[in-house]
């Protein structure tokens, strides 16, 4: 396997400079909150689109997803293909509504819909999950780096934290979604030379095919199990995943349009999941089917050594030079997912939390200041969690995918179907989040159901307490004893889940615990429908309002240009930046390359260049056509 040299090093180091130099030029375009949070609704589709996929996938993929792949075989490309299917089932739910909200904040309408308790445990809940996750992610890459680079990996967390949260707070959601389109571009052209190179190794695709076992749905991973169940849990989760946690790349675009090919672009991108993901990972399968054997492997034979076998597959195939262009690649993945995070919930606890509660009177400008304090302190609590991650033995995968599968589901049905469902009253969000995560903690970490029976609960109860809670609402008025009735029987059934042995083995005294802690759920509804017959005329009126707005079309020229807001020049930025990372990767051509190692490298510096050449070119022309076309309504509404 071929070692980093110093060419490869200068490329890391070049590259996270320029993520930082991005971070400054948008200081000057961050001007309040709306700027650093929404990017004043000025954000370009393509970019907001591009952003979105690459926000949702780390080096994570690339180490605990290729572990997985490796252990897994082809059904883990069930798994990567789930994304595109997600993203559009999520941007046709609710891309159109998170634009019309007009919010800067994930949770700011909720305030509004349900109400100001509902706010504050969906906004800590949210912060405290993408928190854990980032740390999760940030661990990943450190796994990844530390082995390729020789350096000590608590010194790879400090280095690569800090370069992610200086561009994230210089330039708020302008700065990453840039450097994410950026890193997109990086990556996605680095991944497409190591796919075919790869499978070059086992004698092309039917190569692989006859060498790999055949498909199985069952697998018990470092103690996980893995089947049909967790595939549709996975799908169910991303789907509603995506209309929720797609909400700042949907309001931060002009217009309904916009928002809606946000989400089209990223399913589509999605699409190339099994591909670039699944393939060097199941080559790594077929070449070295015992890791234990391989030298690389043999220092990380107590840490799951097969989280590494997509690095070792690069280091099998690239040249120097490439090498850092692939560790920039890995980098980028991580970078902006973790720059989202930070943006993300900072915008949650600036502004659902220290104005929503606090200090209501705190003016725009402030607001950003406040925000970016957070990002700061976010910034730094992450890169804490990664150092603890990175040595925990439970594995990178089933960290992500636990605390994935927990938080998820009772959080993002309330905040994506309360854009949807009109009628459910605003206690109903609140009762739905506490289902959720008493089932989903219940079921797996006391009576250790697999996750695909934990996800299937935990779904049915959210979104059953929260769709119907305008019918119990109505029983509490109207007929109690029907009411009750109702919550007895539930309690019986959950009381019977938790109590028997459907889904794991259990002692007798867990299974009184069960029953007991079932029970207590399903008689909750009763005391849940009298918050939801609770709401008086007034407040109906109020969530009348909200769904007005929903319904009233975005006037760009008036809510976007009429605010002063100029368009801030993207494609010629983007495509720029582009050409000159080509070129400078010319300067591999220095390193004493092979003789495909330049074929390879010139492709790849190729691509960059047209690519970046024609974004330049061709953006620049319609983006002063755009922002002409909304002067001219502008001048027309005066």
């Amino acid at each position: 396997m071929t070692a980093p040299n110093i060419y490869d090093y200068c490329i890391v180091a070049l590259y996270f400079i320029f993520m930082v130099a991005i971070g400054v030029y948008f200081t000057k375009v961050s001007k309040t909150g709306r700027d650093y949070f929404t990017g004043g609704n000025m954000l370009p589709w393509w970019v907001s689109g591009m952003s979105l996929y690459m926000a949702n996938f780390t080096v994570w993929i690339f180490t605990g997803g290729a572990g997985f792949a490796y252990f897994t075989g082809w059904f883990a490309m069930f798994y990567f293909g789930t994304g595109a299917f997600a993203y559009w089932a999520g941007t046709a739910l609710t891309a159109a509504r998170w634009r019309r909200s007009r919010s800067i904040s994930p949770v700011e309408y909720t305030n509004t819909r349900f109400n100001k308790l509902t706010q504050q445990f969906l906004g800590w809940i949210i912060a405290v999950n993408f928190t854990l996750s980032a740390g999760v992610q940030l661990a990943a890459t450190c796994k990844l780096l530390a082995p390729i680079l020789g350096l000590d990996i608590t010194l790879v967390v400090v280095v690569t934290g800090i370069v992610i949260l200086i561009y994230s707070f210089l330039g708020g959601l302008w700065g990453v979604v840039v450097t994410d389109t950026l890193q997109g571009v990086i990556l996605l052209a680095t991944v497409f030379v190591v796919v075919p190179a790869s499978l070059s190794l086992v004698g092309g695709f039917d190569g692989l095919v006859n060498a790999l076992p055949p498909l199985s749905f069952d697998h018990l991973y470092n103690g996980v199990h893995y089947n049909r169940d967790w595939l549709i849990a996975i799908f169910l989760i991303s789907s509603m995943g995506f209309a929720a946690g797609g909400a700042q790349r949907f309001y931060s675009v002009k217009d309904e349009k916009d928002a809606r090919r946000v989400g089209w672009l990223a399913g589509a991108l999605s699409l190339t999941g099994p591909l670039i993901f699944g393939v060097p990972p199941l080559v790594a399968k077929v070449i070295w089917p015992d890791l234990s054997q391989v030298d690389f492997f043999k220092p990380y034979a107590d840490k799951n050594p097969q989280d590494l076998v997509y690095i070792a597959i690069c280091l099998k195939i690239l040249p120097n030079g490439l090498i850092g262009v692939f560790i920039a690649a890995m980098l980028s993945a991580t970078m902006s997912t973790l720059s989202s995070v930070y943006n993300m919930v900072s915008s949650i606890l600036s502004k659902d939390m220290y104005q929503g509660l606090l200090r209501p009177q705190t003016t725009d400008e402030e607001l950003l200041v406040v925000g970016k304090n957070i990002s700061l302190a976010l910034g730094l609590i992450v890169t804490t969690l990664a150092v603890v991650f990175v040595n925990s033995q439970f594995g990178i995968f089933n960290l992500l995918v636990a605390f994935f599968t927990l938080f998820n589901i009772p959080v993002v049905i309330p905040t994506a179907c309360g854009l949807v469902f009109r009628r459910v009253p605003r206690w109903s969000a609140a009762a739905a989040m506490t289902w959720g995560l008493l089932s989903g903690v219940t079921a797996r970490y006391i009576f250790g159901w697999d996750i695909g029976p934990q996800v299937y609960l935990s779904f049915n109860l959210t979104l059953g307490v929260f769709a119907t809670s305008y019918w119990t609402g109505n029983l509490y008025k109207t007929n109690k004893l029907l009411l009750w009735s109702l919550s007895v029987a539930l309690g019986l059934a959950l009381g019977w889940l938790f109590g028997t042995s459907v889904f794991a083995e259990i002692s007798e005294t867990m299974r009184i615990l069960g029953v007991s802690t079932g029970v207590a759920i399903g008689l909750s509804l009763f005391w849940f429908a009298k918050l939801f017959a609770s709401e008086s005329e007034e407040e109906k009126l109020v969530v009348e309002e909200f769904f007005k707005k929903l319904d009233t079309p975005i006037n760009v020229a008036k809510e976007v240009f009429g605010r002063g807001k100029k368009q801030v020049s993207t494609f010629p930025l983007v495509g720029g930046t582009t050409v000159v990372m080509g070129l400078l990767m010319s300067l591999v051509f220095i390193a004493d390359l092979p003789p495909d190692g330049y074929f390879v490298v010139g492709g790849i510096i190729t691509i960059l260049v047209v690519v970046g050449a024609a974004m330049w070119y061709f953006g620049r022309k319609s983006e002063i056509r755009t922002a002409e076309q909304y002067m001219e309504k502008i001048s027309g509404h005066r």
